[in-house]
């Protein structure tokens, strides 16, 4: 409930905010069609609907800011969070002489006041009160992007619109400062005219108080602001002390590393972690939104409290079972061990893009073996060195190969590799990709060969064999350099597709199953059996001659 009334009230003053700078921006045509545009848009606001929102969200939004200050165990933040609660903390200061001048002036005095007025007390009254102004646009509009941008980045649909987010990031606070800068300007030399400040002046129905009520009523706020700041400060700083004098700290164990780290109680585990130094995953900053800090609890998952509705719905959204919780929402109450799920460095594009398998999944993807023929006899007569450079290019090119497939590189032997199509997608669009693939490594290969002349006796040859079905994929090996790979019957019968291309005399072994996936036109091939170890009965595969012949059959 609490990140939806924060997320709520933060849009409720963001569409306040971009209406202002609209408003502002008009002053680039003048100061009177910024009056214009205040007199549509002011009217909304100032209702009583919309003085009740408005309020509303100032206060929901500004409580829950500094209750999430007070409730943190620790200020361990990454850049963007610190910035982003800096200029939170300073927005209210920045804003206090503005909306008593304004909106609580002009109701306790029963006057109405327009941009003119405004922009006479901040551009020829009170200059510096005129550059506080700009600036305090500037603070307010970098905090709104901050927090949008955390929580828009998160959106599949972020990605293609990203670019036209910014453009209007940059362009509306721009063209805000220009109208400000330029409504200033006029005002400066409008007031340059005999009779014409009074003349505002009195039509305002400004009075000698007024100056001494905004000024007071100022200080008397501010000064509260930061009595409120400081009681939270040091609430916390009350609560560290008795924590620390009752030894009451809880022990966690993490892996990779198998660190012990404390947690003092009703602190978070990611909290913890961020105090003990230890790089966690957290594209959201803790907020239970993007379940990058998602961690699978070894030991003392029963103890835990049970996930709450967000976190249930984050949980859900992803497909995640078993013992695995949100490291920014469990609040141990009692000893537990856990294990990262992904990569500290992980951004939300990678989240979004792939699906996270470190923790195992049962998926039917489509498998590529591809070996290189010949290699010892490539050794021969070379140095060493040689032999490396000659086998890290083709390497390179199968690489290339598979990043232009979508093929996930998941194991190497040697001499060849295996990669796995169909993570991200389904299993038919993951074989057609993988076949896409081996037709990439054969033309890189040739260009290799083109390249290579004069360097090798012969022309690099490969083998590759291709089948889909079921096998477990995870996170496998050292907890320093996992690497996400397979096992399973299938991956099996791929490598044996991949060795039975020695025996056919041909490039490229193509399961029947895979062929099924993918679509593909077989009509001008004969399929033919293959006994594979293990199994009782034998596969039904296709010996291809001509990869680069191989196209999607008719719909």
């Amino acid at each position: 409930m609490i990140p939806r009334l924060k997320l709520y009230s933060g849009f409720i003053l963001l569409a306040y905010v971009i209406g202002h700078f609209i408003n502002h921006a008009l002053g680039i045509l003048s100061i009177e069609a910024m009056n214009a545009g205040l007199r549509i848009i002011d009217p909304v606001w100032r209702s009583l609907p919309g003085t009740i929102i408005l309020s509303g969200a100032v206060v929901t939004h500004g409580t829950l800011a500094l209750y999430g200050l007070y409730r943190r165990r620790s200020l361990s933040l990454k850049t963007w969070e610190i910035t982003q609660l800096v200029l939170g903390l300073l927005i209210p200061l920045l804003l206090t002489t503005h909306i008593i001048g304004t909106r609580v002036l002009d109701d306790t005095y029963n006057v109405s006041g327009d941009y003119t007025t405004t922009m006479l007390v901040l551009w020829v009254f009170r200059p510096d009160f005129g550059a506080l102004q700009a600036l305090t646009i500037t603070v307010v509009w970098s905090h709104a992007c901050i927090g949008m941008h955390m929580w828009m980045r998160l959106k599949s649909w972020y990605g293609p619109v990203r670019i036209w987010i910014f453009g209007f990031a940059i362009a509306l606070p721009t063209l805000a400062l220009a109208g400000y800068v330029s409504a200033g300007m006029e005002v400066l030399e409008l007031a340059r005219i005999d009779g014409w400040i009074q003349a505002i002046l009195a039509s305002y129905g400004r009075r000698p108080e007024m100056t001494d009520f905004v000024l007071n009523t100022k200080d008397q706020i501010q000064a509260g602001m930061l009595v409120t700041l400081a009681a939270v400060l040091i609430a916390r700083a009350i609560r560290a002390a008795i924590l620390r004098k009752r030894h009451t700290t809880i022990p966690m164990r993490y892996a990779p590393g198998d660190s012990i780290i404390t947690i003092n109680p009703g602190a978070t585990a990611l909290e913890s972690l961020r105090a003990a130094g230890i790089k966690h995953a957290s594209v959201c900053g803790g907020r239970g939104r993007c379940s990058t800090c998602r961690v699978r609890v070894e030991e003392g998952y029963d103890q835990l409290p049970p996930p709450d509705e967000n976190e249930l719905k984050v949980l859900d959204r992803i497909g995640l079972k078993g013992p695995v919780r949100l490291a920014c929402q469990i609040r141990p109450s009692s000893e537990l061990s856990v294990a990262a799920l992904l990569p500290p460095d992980t951004s939300a594009q990678r989240d979004m893009q792939k699906r996270d398998h470190r923790q195992g999944d049962e998926l039917t993807v489509a498998f590529l073996f591809v070996d290189l023929r010949g290699s010892t006899k490539l050794s021969e007569d070379r140095l060493p060195f040689d032999v490396v450079f000659i086998l890290n290019q083709f390497f390179a090119e199968l690489s290339l190969a598979l990043e232009e497939t979508n093929g996930h590189y998941a194991q190497f032997n040697g001499d060849g590799l295996m990669a796995i199509y169909g993570l991200d997608s389904d299993v038919s669009t993951g074989s057609m990709q993988a076949i896409e693939g081996a037709k990439a490594m054969f033309r890189r290969l040739e260009g290799l060969n083109a390249r290579l002349v004069g360097e090798i006796s012969e022309p690099l040859k490969i083998g590759i064999g291709i089948h889909a079905g079921e096998a477990i994929v995870g996170s496998m090996g050292p907890p320093a350099t996992p690497i996400v790979s397979a096992l399973g019957d299938n991956v099996n019968i791929a490598a044996r597709l991949e060795s039975q291309t020695k025996d056919f005399g041909v490039p490229l072994v193509l399961s029947a199953q895979t062929a099924e996936y993918a679509g593909i036109d077989l009509s001008s091939l004969s399929s033919r059996e293959v006994p594979v170890k293990g199994r009782d009965m034998p596969i039904q595969v296709y010996t291809i001659t001509h990869p680069e012949k191989l196209v999607r059959g008719p719909v």
